[in-house]
């Protein structure tokens, strides 16, 4: 058996998939499937069109490599949302690290890049080698609409590459763990609901809240002054309580939520 990361990401990845109800997994499928028809028809675009191709080009070669890898990072969380989006908290969370136009084309001229390099042909005609590989691609069994399973294939091997990513950048020593602030998006899908008993404390202020006033829920369950919890998740996504992740605003600890609440679900499972 491969124990490599990529397979046990696989694996992870997968065994969420499996436990969907049926009804589930189709919608799960038939999205799948649209997201990756349109981003293959916006990177025809690109390779059908000069100055798309050399506009886009042109932005790749303005990014410093630390912009480059954070590109490429928001577009791999991308599919690891569309993947997973039980665990993106809401829909607006999602959309917290939705790429603008400009830059989903770089980021998929970047990813096709990567996906046809050869290292036996190390100095290539980028726009050659990406078409080539795009008519491949597009010949293969999930290009050709073969099933649910085939078009998940594509995002799944993306998860694999968020998980590669996300190890290689903590390997860097840079600070993945640390505190971040939640995701503004997923702050403000918080809901507020109206105290109605007495005895409940804000944990934050250690101040009992007032029957009758709207206080802020987190998705684990606890209760908080509005002012006393928007000032906390401007520092950090946790809830003071139980530790409870929200979707956070930085890319590559949101990666490593996403991958921590899916060990969590195998672990359930």
């Amino acid at each position: 058996m491969d124990s490599s990361p990529s397979a046990s990401s696989g694996e992870a990845v997968m065994a969420a998939l499996l436990h969907l109800p049926a009804c589930a997994f189709s919608d799960l499928t038939r999205a799948l499937d649209a997201d990756l028809r349109l981003q293959r028809r916006r990177l025809s675009l690109l390779l059908l069109s000069p100055l798309h191709f050399s506009r886009a080009l042109a932005h790749l070669h303005s990014l410093s490599l630390p912009e480059k890898t954070l590109l490429l990072a928001r577009l791999l969380l991308r599919h690891l949302h569309s993947l997973l989006p039980t665990l993106s908290g809401t829909a607006a969370a999602a959309a917290a690290h939705r790429l603008r136009l400009r830059d989903l084309d770089a980021a998929l001229l970047l990813q096709a890049m990567c996906d046809a390099y050869d290292s036996d042909r190390p100095h290539p005609d980028w726009h050659a080698r990406i078409a080539e590989h795009a008519v491949s691609s597009a010949l293969s069994p999930a290009g050709l609409g073969a099933g649910g399973w085939a078009v998940l294939g594509h995002y799944v091997d993306a998860a694999a590459k968020c998980r590669r990513l996300f190890e290689v950048v903590s390997g860097e020593g840079r600070k993945v763990g640390a505190e971040v602030a939640a995701a503004v998006a997923a702050v403000v899908a918080l809901p507020s609901v109206e105290c109605r008993s007495r005895g409940r404390e804000c944990v934050i202020c250690k101040e009992e809240m007032e029957v009758g006033r709207d206080v802020c829920e987190l998705p684990c369950g606890h209760w908080f002054h509005w002012g006393c919890v928007l000032g906390w998740l401007t520092n950090r996504n946790t809830c003071p309580c139980c530790r409870f992740e929200l979707p956070a605003e930085d890319v590559f600890y949101e990666m490593g939520r996403m991958w921590r609440s899916l060990l969590r679900m195998g672990g359930a499972m």
